[in-house]
């Protein structure tokens, strides 16, 4: 009768069993990303862009419902609403 020789197992790494996983890219971990300057902060005065969309939204809703006004007021509004959303600052 011939006896195996076998290999002391090694301990499993997977979630299931509960072992220690290994960490992914520990330096990248660490890395800090940065956001451009525009991303985290917000002007006191919103953008002519956003704005603009913000006005043709108005105008579109101010057609469907043939309710009064135009583009000017459309303009105002949507500044309004814009800086009403930022807040004082």
């Amino acid at each position: 009768m011939k006896i195996k020789k076998t290999s002391p197992r090694r301990a499993s790494t997977s979630p299931k069993s509960g072992g220690p996983m290994r960490q992914k890219g520990s330096s990248a971990a660490k890395a800090k990303v940065s956001m451009p300057s525009e991303a985290g902060q917000q002007t006191a005065e919103p953008s002519d862009e956003q704005i603009r969309m913000r006005a043709y939204f108005i105008s579109e809703r101010r057609r469907r419902f043939a309710l009064p006004g135009d583009v000017d007021s459309d303009w105002l509004e949507a500044k309004r609403q814009l800086l009403s959303e930022i807040g004082p600052r």
